[in-house]
C-alpha cells in the first residue's frame, strides 16, 4: 500500500489480530494454480502479494504450509494485493505453528 494510504474499511474492522509473517504459498482460483506471497495472516483471514489481479468475491483454495487446502473468499482488492477470509477461522494453536514455522 503507498504512503498515506489508508487501509480499506473491511481490513480496519478485523476480526483476529493480524500476524506479519513472509511465506509463499500456492492457490487456485478456478482451475489456475498460482503462488503468492503473503504478508500477514490471522485466525480469520489472509493478506496476499500476487502475480495476478484478485477481485472481490473471487473465491481462492488457499495450500498453508502442512494444512490442506483451505477456501477463501476475496473481500478487498488494491492492484496486486488483496485480503481474503477463511470460510473456517484457524484455531490460534495453528496460526501459532504457521507464524513461528513449526509446520509445513
Amino acid at each position: 500500500m503507498a504512503a498515506g494510504q489508508t487501509e480499506p474499511r473491511v481490513m480496519q474492522e478485523r476480526l483476529s489480530e493480524r500476524r506479519r509473517i513472509a511465506v509463499k504459498v500456492k492457490y487456485r482460483r478456478k482451475i489456475v494454480r498460482l503462488v503468492a506471497q503473503v504478508n500477514d495472516i490471522s485466525c480469520h483471514g489472509i493478506r496476499l502479494a500476487s502475480m495476478e489481479r484478485l477481485c472481490e468475491g473471487d473465491v481462492v483454495w488457499l495450500s498453508l504450509p502442512g494444512l490442506e487446502p483451505r477456501r477463501a473468499i476475496v473481500v478487498w482488492s488494491d492492484r496486486f494485493e488483496a485480503g481474503c477470509k477463511f470460510d473456517e477461522p484457524l484455531h490460534p494453536a495453528i496460526l501459532d505453528a504457521i507464524v513461528h514455522r513449526r509446520i509445513g
